[in-house]
């Protein structure tokens, strides 16, 4: 099966990197900027708990140590910061890989400087879910067969694991219509009956349990569990000119990683100045865990499982991909 394949692929990347305790682009430690020494970088993220080590690096004073000044961007659909990258009015960006590799097939100019999350294989470390309305007739994967389904973006890691995990349940493919919608306006289009599921991620995902949708399919942990997830990108003109900035980024991005990693309170303090969740929804929202590992293999996995559903042409050379420091 494709998914074995690709799990196991992702999974021996990850152990090979974390016997290493290499990722992309980086270095093991980037000392300490002094204040006249500081550089200034756009980030771009989505609102969701993927983005939050950003907000809690800058509470903590991380990216300072690291002589940088972090303001964060908010993008609807991660895909669409790619043109901010490469026009400049980004410099780092948190790119699911679905688009990245994407990106990488059509040559576009940018490069993969570290990951940043890989998809679950526990269902209970899942920030994510295919949810309806607990009258829609629609109890499993195979229910969804002639259905429209709400996703953030077309062509992106929501609509993959989907088509994945609906194609293993024997699904028709063509009979399900999918439609891009923005995580904020999911939950409304569902309860309205304009879309009869949505792929909704936290902590939006709370928000719609707690409107008393149902859970009735997890994909990224069915269908792609163990990949890389999100993926922090930038542009091949930027990284040219600018090697020290992206090598204090990735340092620090890594190092508020492990703190959230180490202490979800913080991650969950910081949702309010990126999302407009209640504290109840805050104080349910699931939180994964971040990993910054990002190997070859995993994107030739990524390369091979685009092709297979039609989302880029062919399979190509995924290693140009991945920057490295100069």
């Amino acid at each position: 099966m494709l998914r074995t394949r690709l799990t196991a692929l992702a999974a021996a990347a990850a152990a090979l990197l974390a016997l290493t305790g290499c990722s992309a682009g980086t270095s093991p430690s980037t000392p300490d900027a002094g204040a006249d020494d500081v550089i200034a970088i756009n980030v771009g993220i989505t609102p969701i708990i993927n983005a939050a080590n950003v907000y809690v690096g800058i509470e903590e004073g991380i990216f300072e140590r690291h002589g940088l000044d972090v303001t964060p961007v908010v993008v609807q659909n991660t895909s669409t910061a790619i043109p901010s990258l490469i026009n400049g009015e980004l410099q780092v960006a948190l790119i699911n890989a679905v688009a990245a590799v994407t990106a990488g097939s059509k040559g576009l100019p940018i490069q993969i400087v570290s990951g940043s999350d890989r998809y679950p294989t526990d269902p209970a470390e899942d920030t994510t879910a295919i949810v309806v309305k607990p009258d829609s007739g629609i109890s499993d994967v195979t229910d969804l067969a002639g259905t429209t389904i709400a996703i953030v973006g077309l062509k992106s890691g929501p609509e993959l694991a989907t088509r994945v995990l609906l194609d293993e349940a024997g699904v028709d493919l063509a009979s399900v219509n999918f439609v891009e919608l923005a995580y904020p306006d999911m939950v409304a289009a569902v309860e309205a009956g304009r879309v009869d599921a949505a792929f909704i991620v936290d902590p939006f995902l709370s928000n719609a349990k707690a409107a008393g949708l149902e859970v009735v399919a997890q994909p990224f942990t069915e269908g792609i569990g163990g990949m890389n997830a999100m993926t922090w990108v930038a542009s091949e003109s930027y990284l040219g000119a600018n090697a020290e900035a992206i090598e204090r980024f990735t340092a620090a991005i890594q190092e508020a990683a492990d703190f959230s990693n180490d202490n979800p309170e913080s991650v969950r303090a910081v949702l309010p100045e990126f999302t407009t969740l209640s504290e109840a929804a805050i104080e349910n929202a699931v939180l994964g865990r971040y990993d910054s590992s990002l190997s070859v293999e995993d994107l030739e996995a990524w390369s091979a499982i685009l092709v297979k559903y039609g989302f880029i042409e062919e399979e190509f050379d995924t290693s140009g991909l991945i920057w490295h420091k100069p």
